[in-house]
């Protein structure tokens, strides 16, 4: 079951709890209502009994044979429905039972959801912050020496002070691209624009800019003007998965080719993204804690609610189906 019908679950077992309360109370009230029938024949056949002996010789039941009787078919009538809702009361305890299980295990399903959002969120954000140390941050340290370096020249040698400035100035301009890079990979403005197929290709040009490798590419166009955001975010996702996969190919597949599939099915978003790499031992990737990035795609396929295959054996092979949102639902 999807967690997006988790909702749908939790409604249904409070509906039929309620339920259940409702039949225990009015068996308790058709109870109640068998033992004052009991209560009161009990009295009118040992109390009246004697007094009638004394002043009629007839039976109890031939002179309130009426009474007795519509009290007798009253208690079987209730008997028969008491027993029908103790039937209704063990299927409903059964159906409880078996939707608490469930309960339990989605509400384990969506805590691990939610933790997994707040990894893949501190996952982006160190990377984010290592892409950062590791550039522009690094780069603007060496900036600020070449600054100070060229205060000390101005005086005495003006030239080379310009020359350095020169170089600062170039190295403003790197750091510059360097961030706003940063940011278009925070959200690629021609997604809106473009689309999801366009955004891809720049992207695998950007990816691929030495040519290294020979991508091909086989992608559907998809709608992203939607005002669904969750079919907005699982567009961004998918850009995102894509994104890391080839990204892994590129640094740690050792091959030249990369083919990446994307369908837009009936019910799915198909990915595919091969390479013909060396591969590896996805145990042992595993067990090393290797390919950080896989585990943030894994992360981001769970999220929605999708499967992922991955086949190393000859270079690797990922193939992700990734459900759209069911309408009504």
């Amino acid at each position: 079951m999807d967690i997006e019908n988790f909702g749908v679950i939790e409604e249904l077992y409070r509906d039929i709890k309620k339920e259940q309360e409702q039949q225990t109370l009015t068996l308790s009230k058709k109870k109640n209502r068998i033992a004052q029938i009991d209560t009161y024949l009990d009295g009118l056949l040992s109390k009246e009994q004697n007094d009638l002996q004394v002043f009629l010789p007839r039976k109890i039941e031939d002179v309130y044979h009426d009474v007795i009787t519509t009290n007798k078919e009253e208690k079987e009538k209730l008997v028969s429905e008491c027993d029908e809702i103790e039937r209704f009361l063990n299927i409903g305890k059964i159906r409880l039972e078996r939707l608490e299980r469930i309960v339990e295990n989605q509400s384990v399903l969506l805590h691990m959801k939610q933790l997994s959002v707040l990894d893949v969120q501190e996952k982006e954000r160190q990377r984010i912050a290592r892409d950062l140390h590791d550039s522009s941050l690094q780069n603007l340290t060496h900036l600020v020496h070449k600054v100070e370096l060229s205060s000390l020249y101005i005086d005495q040698d003006p030239i080379k002070a310009k020359l350095e400035l020169a170089t600062v100035e170039q190295g403003l301009r790197k750091v510059i691209d360097d961030i706003r890079n940063r940011i278009y990979d925070l959200r690629p403005m021609s997604f809106d624009d473009l689309g999801l197929k366009e955004t891809l290709l720049k992207l695998f040009s950007s990816l691929n800019q030495d040519g290294k490798f020979n991508i091909e590419t086989d992608i559907d166009e998809i709608d992203i003007n939607v005002s669904d955001s969750i079919t907005e975010l699982a567009l961004i996702n998918i850009y995102r998965i894509i994104q890391e996969c080839v990204q892994n190919s590129i640094n740690h597949s050792n091959g030249d080719k990369i083919r990446v599939t994307l369908r837009n099915e009936d019910n799915v978003y198909s990915i595919i993204i091969q390479d013909n790499g060396i591969g590896f031992d996805l145990k042992e990737a595993v067990k090393k804690n290797r390919h950080f990035g896989l585990s943030v795609v894994e992360e981001r396929v769970f999220l929605l609610n999708g499967k992922m295959q991955i086949d190393t054996e000859n270079g690797t092979s990922i193939l992700i189906k990734i459900p759209k949102k069911v309408e009504g639902k």
